[in-house]
């Protein structure tokens, strides 16, 4: 029967026909997931300790930054302070075992430097005091953690990268956010580039895209699109990952450049680190209207979404950058036996 019915109906029928039933599963799909991720996202408010620990990281990433900066700003981050003390203390009061929490005792680590920087130069911490309640404030001035705040990188530690194993690469790169003043060429990224071409995708139907920019006036209007890289100089170079859409098939691929992209992206930092060259990833989970803003200045075509941006330079001598303490592999695997 159906090979009747293929013998009738033309094919340029039955492509338009599966469009269409394409177009309607996509619809259906992408609102399934929408639905899904409304359930579950860490929405502002929520007392989920899940949620708390999410607003907690975010936050103490906030403060790392702050630490890590070489025109370091004393006072700095009373807003974020500001959002992170409840949530601390709604944890505290979730989580029983908060001695052993590890998202807790990195805020509170991170804090504690805060703290003591501030008190070592004799700054005014009262802002800060009446934010905390007495059991937290004791525990970032008494804790001995020391898995967060800032760490420091130096150019020297890394003239032999090209010989290092693959862990130690992954256990010494880290993000850098200020670079050395000397330009970085595209023909240096190209390089890392062909490394990172051995990526896996899907089918091998290589639908990453990347995008070098080397020109100062478009990566100072590029930057504040992106909004993650305030307080920062301009970096020497930036690169934009992009996914073609034109290499996927059908509506169940519609997220598969985002995985793509984003090993290449992984790919493409060890590469760069490799080389001796310091680098940043930058999400570019944008609004519509600073999506599209971004699209007119560097002229991507509407077949790509776009994946993420990575800051790229040299290393200074000597750099701080945040410790971003990561869970032990133990705290995020299931095993299925």
């Amino acid at each position: 029967m159906k090979e009747t019915i293929k013998r009738l109906i033309p094919e340029s029928l039955i492509a338009r026909l599966r469009g269409l039933e394409a177009d309607m599963k996509l619809r259906h799909e992408t609102i399934h997931q929408m639905k899904r991720f409304r359930r579950s996202y860490a929405r502002r408010g929520s007392m989920r300790r899940e949620h708390l620990e999410t607003r907690i990281i975010f936050f103490t990433h906030q403060i790392e930054k702050g630490l890590s900066h070489t025109d370091f700003r004393y006072g700095f981050g009373k807003g974020v302070l500001a959002q992170m003390a409840p949530l601390m203390a709604s944890l505290r009061k979730t989580d029983t075992d908060i001695a052993h929490n590890d998202v807790y005792q990195t805020a509170i680590s991170a804090l504690h430097e805060y703290r003591t920087r501030h008190e070592e130069a004799h700054v005014d911490l009262a802002y800060m005091r009446e934010l905390f309640d007495a059991a937290i404030w004791n525990d970032i001035a008494t804790t001995e953690n020391t898995t967060g705040g800032a760490m420091t990188i130096r150019a020297a530690d890394k003239r032999h990268n090209g010989s290092l194993t693959f862990t130690r690469l992954m256990e010494e790169r880290h993000s850098v956010r200020e670079f050395a003043d000397e330009p970085v060429s595209a023909a240096e990224i190209t390089k890392a580039v062909d490394a990172a071409m051995r990526t896996p995708s899907v089918c091998n139907r290589q639908p990453t895209r990347v995008h070098i920019i080397t020109n100062p006036q478009l990566i100072r209007h590029a930057m504040p699109l992106q909004g993650g890289f305030r307080g920062y100089p301009m970096p020497p170079a930036l690169v934009l990952i992009t996914a073609d859409n034109q290499a996927f098939m059908n509506q169940d691929e519609r997220n598969e450049g985002y995985t793509d992209g984003g090993l290449f992206g992984m790919s493409l930092l060890l590469a760069l680190e490799e080389q001796g060259l310091a680098a940043c990833p930058l999400n570019t989970m944008l609004p519509m209207k600073r999506d599209e803003a971004t699209r007119a200045l560097l002229g991507i075509p509407d077949s790509e979404f776009l994946v993420m941006y990575i800051a790229v330079g040299h290393f200074r001598d000597e750099v701080k950058t945040c410790k971003s303490q990561r869970f032990p592999a133990d705290g995020i695997v299931t095993v299925h036996a």
